[in-house]
């Protein structure tokens, strides 16, 4: 989490703020810009808590389970098929690890069939 990060996501909002003092210069009035700016660190907060909650829970994953969450991290969308083949882990033992992430809340389930893909929740 960055704030640079928040700002980017949020860069309308944020050059709305910046307009809106700055028309009133020389007397500009910061307090679009301070609620836009403490809207930010809230959600900034917010952010690192949900992710602190999940780091509690991924303290208590089996290695296979640490290794397959690792690589969804690293590549989103991943198949399987694919976490099996570079994880060197037999492909059923993969679906299951992978059922049990999903039934913790770590993990989604994206697509159908064939085009089934994990991605961090």
């Amino acid at each position: 989490m960055s704030f640079e990060h928040e700002i980017e996501n949020r860069k309308n909002e944020y050059y709305q703020a910046l307009r809106s003092c700055q028309a009133q210069r020389p007397k500009e009035n910061v307090s679009v810009w301070m609620q836009f700016f403490l809207s930010c660190l809230s959600n900034i907060q917010s952010q690192l808590l949900i992710k602190l909650n999940k780091t509690g829970v991924e303290t208590q994953l089996s290695p296979k389970e640490k290794s397959i969450f690792t690589i969804i991290q690293n590549r989103p969308n991943i198949k399987s098929s694919e976490i099996s083949e570079k994880l060197a882990i037999p492909l059923p033992t993969v679906k299951r690890i992978l059922s049990g992430l999903i039934n913790k809340g770590l993990i989604e389930k994206q697509g159908r069939g064939r085009s089934v893909s994990y991605t961090i929740k």
